[in-house]
């Protein structure tokens, strides 16, 4: 039986985009030119779906045929959300948002086990990018235990485009950074706010930091080594928690 989450050839992937159901990434032939290759392009960036060039050999063991017109792509178990709309809910319901923006976590038990962090802690929702992302599929859901379906999603262009729709809501943006950062004891969390959590290997970048309101670091008895991203982000998130619920 055919894999319903795979889309094969141009035609599925408009019907599944006409329909309006969610793509979790878009691959095509990496000598693919012309008019369909400008079309899934157009689509890719309207809609902040990532898109990869693969070779033939890529794409076949992707839908398991060769007969894939130079296009494949796969369905999203996760509904994604406008930005804007959920922040614009979250203060008409009277509510102080705190959401939590990841910068190229790639690693799918990372994430799953932030957005499980984010729904247990009381995030308000967990923002990714387009690009450098760890896949939101089947296993994401199933590693998370289904908690990344109860939490507001949300896919945007790239960290400028975040940060610049968190600060035009009046988000306070706090970037995880070990260096020159200010102690999460020592800063409020109790204002609305997002919290940036870095990749796995080079965290928050230079130029998110450079974004950012204010850089803040885990304190650690030990300099061994950095947290792992999943679990620094579940004490930053615990601690947003316990903050509000002191100073509610």
């Amino acid at each position: 039986m055919a894999d319903s989450t795979v889309l094969i050839g141009r035609n599925p992937l408009m019907e599944a985009i006409q329909q309006g159901r969610d793509i979790e990434k878009i691959f095509v032939l990496d000598s693919m030119r012309g008019e369909l290759e400008k079309e899934v392009r157009k689509i890719s960036k309207e809609r902040n779906i990532p898109l990869s060039r693969v070779p033939n050999e890529k794409l076949s063991s992707l839908c398991g045929s060769r007969n894939h017109q130079g296009v494949v792509a796969f369905i999203s178990p996760v509904i994604f959300q406008d930005l804007e709309e959920v922040l614009a809910l979250q203060f008409d319901q009277g509510k102080n948002p705190a959401i939590a923006v990841l910068e190229a976590v790639s690693d799918v038990r990372n994430m799953a086990a932030i957005c499980r962090s984010a729904l247990v802690f009381g995030m308000d929702a967990v923002v990714i990018t387009s690009k450098r992302h760890a896949a939101l599929n089947a296993d994401t859901v199933k590693i998370s235990a289904g908690a990344i379906l109860n939490i507001p999603i949300c896919r945007e262009k790239n960290m400028q485009a975040v940060i610049e729709k968190c600060k035009l809501f009046g988000l306070k943006i706090y970037a995880t950074d070990l260096q020159g950062a200010s102690d999460i004891s020592d800063v409020g969390l109790d204002e609305p706010c997002a919290i940036v959590m870095g990749s796995e290997d080079t965290g928050v970048s230079f130029e998110t930091l450079k974004m950012a309101d204010t850089r803040i670091k885990i304190p650690q008895v030990s300099e061994f080594d950095s947290l792992n991203v999943s679990v620094a982000a579940g004490i930053m998130f615990y601690e947003v928690m316990r903050k509000r619920t002191i100073n509610p």
